[in-house]
């Protein structure tokens, strides 16, 4: 697996993210994250996501993507402005479709941010 991977937003900019090695993020950083399959070549993004705290937040939900949906590999991206975060998670969702994030739907997202900061419907 190589040890980072470009991902494509709707917006067309592209996000680096580098692999997490050793089972898992080894810092407390805010930052985001995404659970993949497949190997080389093509790996498919099942989820993706942001926290506060990438050592505790990014596994949260690792075990069921690898029991239901097959993810072999976690890449993170340290990003610690919240809103950018937040930005960047809205971007890749809805350019890569993560089965595990649902449908995006831009107007559920726009709501939840009214309601609560750094809450949304699929992350």
């Amino acid at each position: 697996m190589n040890s980072q991977i470009d991902l494509a937003g709707a917006s067309g900019e592209v996000y680096r993210y580098r692999l997490a090695e050793d089972g898992g993020p080894s810092t407390r950083a805010g930052g985001n994250f995404v659970y993949v399959k497949g190997g080389e070549g093509n790996p498919e993004v099942v989820f993706a996501g942001q926290t506060d705290n990438l050592m505790s937040g990014a596994m949260a939900r690792w075990s069921e993507a690898v029991a239901m949906h097959g993810a072999t590999h976690m890449f993170t991206r340290l990003k610690v402005s919240g809103a950018a975060r937040d930005e960047e998670l809205r971007d890749i969702v809805a350019g890569v479709r993560p089965v595990m994030n649902g449908p995006f739907e831009p107007d559920a997202w726009e709501a939840k941010d009214s309601e609560a900061e750094g809450s949304h419907p699929t992350a």
